[in-house]
């Protein structure tokens, strides 16, 4: 188990009620993505709305919530994302 992700995860729900619910309701933090708005135009990455399709293409729920750095604080033009089987 990876102690460091496990407090990043819960500060992030300390901070943000709808990260609680989604803890509580047993979604799984995926990773932190831009926003499709935000996302710099000439950085190749996924967008969280990507990541999102891909993997309920792969047979997941799931749930976009705001997105928090290691310090607790919103990152603007980002989005967490979380899934569930």
């Amino acid at each position: 188990m990876d102690f460091g992700r496990m407090a990043f995860i819960e500060l992030m729900a300390s901070r943000d009620p709808s990260i609680r619910r989604v803890l509580e309701e047993g979604y799984d933090f995926v990773t932190n993505a831009f926003t499709s708005e935000a996302r710099p135009a000439d950085v190749r990455v996924k967008d969280a709305a990507t990541v999102a399709s891909q993997l309920e293409q792969e047979g997941y729920l799931i749930e976009l919530c705001p997105a928090y750095n290691e310090t607790g604080n919103p990152i603007p033009g980002m989005q967490s994302v979380w899934r569930k089987r």
